[in-house]
Parts: structure tokens; C-alpha cells; sequence
């Protein structure tokens, strides 16, 4: 772990990927002298890499603009040094994936939290974009309760043309976005639109109150093919404690079509958090 980053004095890693490493650190030099930041800086394997480099640059032009209280918010980012990083709000608190990690959480808090990054989700959807990459480890939980969507490196324009679908579909030569968690419109290339975050929290969701992934498979291969024809199995099955109504909604968060997806996530966070009330009293 490095001591320093530009001018950044490092306290501890916070998070890694294959790509990216995340560190707490206390900013040592010029304007905000002495606060306490995240950064996110490229592994040296993908330090020159451009399309990683695009990515970053992505999430630091996204998230310097985006003003939520569920999206984590970036300062600056510097690409001149040898391996470039981006600074971003530091959220003292675990990512839904570390909660999981250590067991199931509490239902009715687990989808208080999803409510609220449903809130985040919204806003950046109304502002005309697609998270992409909606999943347990890119929702943090803050000690204060707050919860922040974070990872803006995959987010892209919604196609709210056939212009900007097929424009995207020449830029990009890969799916980007995590498979467990990925919609059936993002396997197949199709129109993208918010109802694809929709299906991402759907499975998120799932996981969350079923303690497992809806769909597994040893190939990648397999794997889309659950998401594209698979039958959903029921939450139930490993938690027959959870309200029908629950089990319900998730359903139709991950219905296979889009169309037959709740219409937006405002809805989405209204209804996690009727259900969180009604689960509230599940002993876990």
C-alpha cells in the first residue's frame, strides 16, 4: 500500500477490483488542506489502459456534477500521474456486499437501504442516464444511515433514440456490466433505459432477502441464458418468513421484458419501503 498519492497522505485500502484499488486518504496540499477523501486509483496493469482511463474519466465528469444525497460525489481527478485516480466523497460505513458477506441483514433494513439508493437511481435516470452496474458492492451504507450509489465508471446516455442506440452500440465492442446482475436488454444489446437499473435491483433484492443469487451457473454462458430464459425461482424457498408481497415485487423488478417492470424507480423506493415496514417485524 502506498504511503502518498500525489499529494494525498494514505490511511487504509477501503476496497479493491481487478481493475481499481480505493484508499481512505487525508489530503495534504493546497485547497481542503486536511479533509478526509476516498480515491480511486487505476492497478498499474491498467494504469495506460484507455478504456479504463475512459471509465474513470467518465465517473469523475458524472459524478462532479450529480447533486444527491444517494450518489457519492466526485472532487477531482488527475490523469497526468503515473497511475491516474479520481477523488471522491469518503463514506465511513461497509457496502451492502460486506453486510452479505457476513450473513443476511436485518430484511426491513436491507431494503430501507435499497430504497434509498432507488432515490439515487431516479435522480440519475432523470438526468437522462443508466447506472449499468447496480449490485450489493456499488451501495454503501454510511454510519450515519445514509446510503450512496457509487461506481459511475460504466454509466452511460440512456437510448431515448434509435440514434443513440445504434451510436452506442458502435462505441462500445463488449457488455459492460457484472453478469449475476445483469438485465436481459443489457445481454442482448438492446435499447437501454432505466428499466435495466430496475432489473439490476431486482437481483439485488433477491440476494439480499434470499441470501443467494437467483440464477448460478459454472459457464458465463449459462449464466445469460438464466437471465434471458430462466424461470425466477421464489425468494421464499430460503426464507419462507418474507412476505408474499415481497417475494411479488421482486418478481416483477426482474420480469424478463422491460415494459412489465415497475415503470420507474420513485415507485421502486415507495414500495421497498412499504415492505421494509412490513417486514420489520421478522425475526431474523
Amino acid at each position: 500500500m502506498p504511503e502518498t498519492i500525489n499529494g494525498f497522505q494514505v490511511l487504509r485500502k477501503i476496497a479493491e477490483s481487478n481493475t481499481a484499488e480505493i484508499f481512505h486518504v487525508i489530503r495534504l496540499v493546497g485547497r481542503g488542506r486536511g479533509n478526509e477523501f476516498a480515491v480511486k486509483v487505476l492497478r498499474d496493469a491498467f494504469a495506460q489502459d484507455p478504456t479504463e482511463r475512459d471509465y474513470l474519466e467518465n465517473e469523475y465528469r458524472l459524478c462532479s456534477v450529480m447533486d444527491h444525497p444517494n450518489l457519492v460525489h466526485a472532487h477531482e481527478i488527475i490523469l497526468t500521474t503515473e497511475r491516474p485516480f479520481v477523488v471522491l466523497d469518503l463514506i465511513n460505513g461497509p457496502s451492502m456486499r460486506q453486510y452479505l458477506d457476513k450473513g443476511r441483514p436485518p430484511l426491513s433494513s436491507a431494503l430501507e437501504w435499497l430504497a434509498q439508493a432507488a432515490e439515487g437511481l431516479e435522480y440519475l435516470h432523470d438526468q437522462g442516464y443508466v447506472h449499468r452496474d447496480v449490485k450489493p458492492q456499488n451501495i454503501v451504507v454510511g454510519d450515519n444511515g445514509n446510503v450512496k450509489v457509487i461506481d459511475f465508471a460504466l454509466t452511460a446516455e440512456a437510448d431515448t433514440s434509435l440514434g443513440k442506440h445504434f451510436w452506442r452500440r458502435l462505441r462500445e465492442r463488449r457488455r459492460p456490466g457484472t453478469w449475476s446482475y445483469m438485465a436481459p436488454e443489457q445481454i442482448l444489446n438492446k435499447r437501454l433505459t432505466g428499466q435495466a437499473d430496475v432489473y439490476s435491483m431486482g437481483v439485488t433484492a433477491f440476494e439480499v432477502a434470499a441470501g443467494r443469487l437467483p440464477y448460478v451457473s459454472v459457464t458465463s454462458q449459462g449464466l445469460l441464458e438464466q437471465h434471458l430464459y430462466g424461470l425466477l425461482p421464489s425468494v421464499r424457498v430460503t426464507r419462507p418468513e418474507a412476505p408474499v408481497e415481497l417475494d411479488n415485487f421482486i418478481k416483477a423488478m426482474m420480469a424478463k421484458e422491460p415494459l412489465d417492470r415497475p415503470m420507474n424507480m420513485l415507485y421502486v423506493s415507495a414500495k421497498l419501503r412499504h415492505l421494509a415496514k412490513l417486514c420489520a417485524a421478522i425475526k431474523d
